[in-house]
């Protein structure tokens, strides 16, 4: 059971479940560009 939380946290270390963790990340990343852009432009 270890084996399977070995690599938590890092690129792709829990596989599939890693890989929706950082494209979760990484979207909010991109909301959060795209509203403070709106805020700056207004």
């Amino acid at each position: 059971m270890m084996g399977y939380y070995s690599g938590w946290g890092m690129m792709g270390g829990a596989g599939t479940f890693g890989i929706i963790t950082w494209l979760v990340i990484f979207v909010d990343f991109v909301l959060l560009g795209i509203w403070l852009w709106k805020q700056i432009n207004k």
